[in-house]
Formats: C-alpha cells, structure tokens, sequence
C-alpha cells in the first residue's frame, strides 16, 4: 500500500517527463510517525516523517495520552497518541505525569478512593504500600468509608490533657462503649470541643489542631475519634507495616492516646491497645490525665 501511495506520490516515469505530485502532505501518505524506531521504517520523501507500520514502537517515557478531566492537552509531539508529559487546566497540577486537584486535606477530598488501610499518605494526597522517591510521607491510612479517609499521624507529638477540668460539653454526645467503637467524627468532634474552649482549657485538641507536616496547616489535623482507634486495632498488622515503611513508631499494648469521643463529664475514650477493640473500657482516665496526642488527618 506504500509503495503504491509512493509512486501516486512522487510520479511515475513516461520517458524524460515524470507526473507532478498529488501530494506532499507525509501523513495523509501513511507516514504518521515521528521516529524510525526499528531502523528498518520509510521514510517520507517530502519530511522527516516514517511509516513502520504494526511494528513501530515509541521511544521511552511515551506513556500518557493526556486526555480526561484537568487535562488542557499534551506537551510536544505525539507518539502512537501518547506524549511524554502532559499540560494541565487551572486549579490542577501535575503529579506522577497524571492532572489531578491539590489535595485538600482536613475535610474528605475523594483522595482515598485511591488508597489502601496500612498504605502511607504523601504530602501531595497520593497513597503508596511503600515510600516513593521523592516524596514526602506524613501519615498512614488507618480508617476508610468510600471515597473518605482518615490517617494517623506518623507520631505522637507529645502528651497532654484532654481537658483541665471536669466538664461536660453539651454538644458533645457521651458515648457508651460500643458507641465509642464506631464514632469517626474526628474533626466534627475536635471542632466541638475548641468552641468549648481554648488551649488552655482542652490542651490535646488544641494541640492537634496546631500541627502540620509539608502539605499541611495548621487546621488540618483533628484528635483522632475513638473508632479510629478501633480501625487501627482491627486492621494492626497491615498499619504497623505502613509506619514501619514511612519511618514512624507503631502503637504498641502499651500506648494510651486520647480521642475526642467523650464519656461524661470527668472521662473520655483513649486507645489502649491491651483492652477491647483498640478502646479502654475497663477503667476511664480522667479529662486531667496526661496522655499522647497522635493528631489524624481527613482527606
């Protein structure tokens, strides 16, 4: 079929005369490629264009065909409909040569759909089972619902009180055990408790919300909900893994962090990994116990 565009082409001989060209233009003549990639491809005549038919393969680093949403098109010249880097619309940026939206961490951004309990949450929102060069890890995925997803800080940052006196705060549900083993609301709850007052009334949420990594503000991080811990406690193996991995430090049966899940007035849940389900229910600290803070983060 080249051959015979070919000659349609570049003319065929009729003594010393030869036939005008129908045609230069090298891709409607077949020769759709910008590489002689086998060494053995024809070349246009009129260009620097080849035609390797079902053998053509692209140079390395060809992988994306820069279509979808937040894609405004791809960068140079395509290859086989792939190009080697792609350019993305406003509001988006370019991670792992794919457009996706800033994450938005503190409140559920969908990013977890892509992620796995136990996998290490990078500061740019995506997820790996390992570290990956050239990011920055900063927690591990321990609680999934959907598309939602919380994820535990890679350690504690420090001990403090859940609060300096006995109150309890009214908009705050006392939550009995089995409540306490499926209460998620991280941020709702530490929300609640800072309206109730400030650092120096409720140090351990205030402290949480304080902290930040790369990628994150202050606001960002809650005081994790008592079910997060119960999350941990049932899914333990493939979570230490992940803090191993991401250079964190485990919870162990001896680790006693708050939550922000409320008992009563003079109590609330902490993790206690030696009790039931990840929560204390033996015995309760009281509100003006020192114990670790290990913030979680919505994402």
């Amino acid at each position: 079929m080249i051959s015979t565009m070919l000659m349609s082409a570049v003319g065929v001989g009729v003594g010393n005369v030869w036939a005008q060209c129908a045609t230069e233009d090298c891709a409607a003549l077949g020769y759709t490629e910008a590489y002689n990639s086998s060494g053995n491809c024809l070349k246009c005549p009129f260009g620097e264009a080849y035609n390797c038919e079902a053998g053509y393969i692209c140079p390395e680093g060809y992988n994306y065909t820069c279509s979808g949403t937040g894609y405004s098109g791809g960068v140079g010249e395509a290859c086989n409909g792939k190009y080697a880097e792609c350019a993305c619309k406003e509001g988006y940026k370019l991670v792992d040569g794919e457009c996706i939206k800033p994450a938005e961490f503190g409140q559920c951004s969908g990013y977890a759909a892509q992620c796995s309990l136990g996998d290490i949450l990078f500061s740019d929102g995506t997820c790996s089972a390992n570290k990956v060069s050239g990011k920055t890890p900063i927690a591990v995925v321990v609680y999934k619902s959907g598309s939602c997803g919380q994820a535990l800080a890679l350690n504690s940052i420090g001990n403090y009180e859940w609060s300096t006196e006995h109150v309890d705060i009214s908009t705050l549900p006392n939550l009995s055990h089995s409540q306490a083993l499926q209460d998620f609301a991280s941020c709702e709850n530490s929300k609640k408790i800072m309206a109730a007052g400030n650092k120096s009334k409720y140090p351990a949420v205030w402290a949480a919300y304080n902290y930040t990594t790369t990628g994150t503000k202050v606001g960002d991080w809650c005081l994790p909900a008592a079910g997060i811990f119960t999350s941990y406690f049932n899914n333990k193996t493939a979570i230490n893994l992940g803090f191993e991995k991401a250079g964190g430090t485990t919870f162990t049966t001896s680790t006693e962090a708050w939550s922000s899940s409320e008992d009563n007035n003079g109590n609330a849940w902490y993790s206690g990994f030696n009790y039931g389900y990840g929560l204390d229910y033996n015995r309760y600290y009281s509100k003006l116990y020192s114990l670790k803070v290990r913030p979680v983060l919505a994402f």
